[in-house]
């Protein structure tokens, strides 16, 4: 799993990472999990900016390989907002604070970031394990 946290300013130097870029659409395309928070989710955007085929899932290769190319369903922090949905992403309901689409989570800012965590342990160890670790937490799935 790669995790691309927030903040304008590792964001933005996400964005402008090519061997960033060239990771988050690898691991997409390996079929592995790729998660951002706050405004993180501009660099998941900027994979499909950047892409071969500009993000139109067209061009050579299986379904697999242009996963990568696929926009997905997001959230983000607020301020970031306009600039993927101008992308042509699917933006979901402000009131979701965590969006998993298929091999992709994203969240919203610093105040998701234990619904984020415990969306990543269910991504890589299983729905009971999340439940365990949640458990002594006394976590709300809602606030």
């Amino acid at each position: 799993m790669v995790i691309l946290p927030g903040g304008a300013a590792g964001s933005a130097a996400f964005c402008a990472s090519d061997a960033a870029l060239r990771l988050v659409r690898e691991f997409r395309d390996e079929g592995k999990w790729v998660a951002s928070i706050c405004a993180g989710t501009t660099a998941l955007v900027a994979s499909v900016g950047t892409h071969p085929d500009g993000g139109r899932g067209g061009g050579g290769g299986s379904e697999r390989e242009r996963e990568s190319a696929r926009r997905v369903r997001v959230t983000s922090h607020p301020s970031v907002k306009a600039e993927i949905v101008a992308a042509g992403w699917e933006y979901a309901d402000e009131a979701e604070r965590v969006v998993v689409c298929g091999k992709v989570i994203t969240s919203r800012g610093p105040g998701t970031a234990l619904a984020f965590s415990l969306a990543l342990v269910e991504a890589l160890a299983g729905r009971e394990k999340r439940e365990e670790v949640m458990g002594p937490m006394v976590c709300a799935e809602t606030l």
